[in-house]
């Protein structure tokens, strides 16, 4: 489905991408869709094409679809960022060789 296509087929309560320049991404709710088809997603408000309306120049904002591989992007970072948050030095030995037995077993 072409980026027209599946914006154009949005319904309130839809999950898209909400891509800020430099700040990366975000998966946020449509919460309103005129019927000249722009969108409000909280308090931003986007063409009809996916471009933000208005807003800061330097950090303009677009939609894009939240597809599956952009789902596994997000997980991926969650569960990296949970690993970040483990005190390796309180693990038992146990523990330490079973992680580095599966961050290292080549697939």
């Amino acid at each position: 489905m072409s980026d027209i296509e599946w914006i154009k087929n949005l319904k309130v309560g839809d999950e898209v991408v909400v891509t800020t320049g430099s700040y990366g991404k975000r998966i946020s709710k449509v919460t309103k869709i005129t019927p000249k088809g722009f969108i409000n997603v909280g308090h931003e408000y986007f063409n009809p094409n996916g471009s933000q309306r208005g807003g800061d120049t330097w950090h303009k904002s677009s939609l894009s679809q939240l597809t599956d591989e952009v789902m596994l992007e997000f997980k991926k970072k969650r569960l990296v960022g949970k690993c970040i948050d483990i005190k390796f030095t309180e693990l038992t030995i146990e523990k330490l060789e079973n992680i580095l037995s599966i961050a290292t077993k080549e697939e």
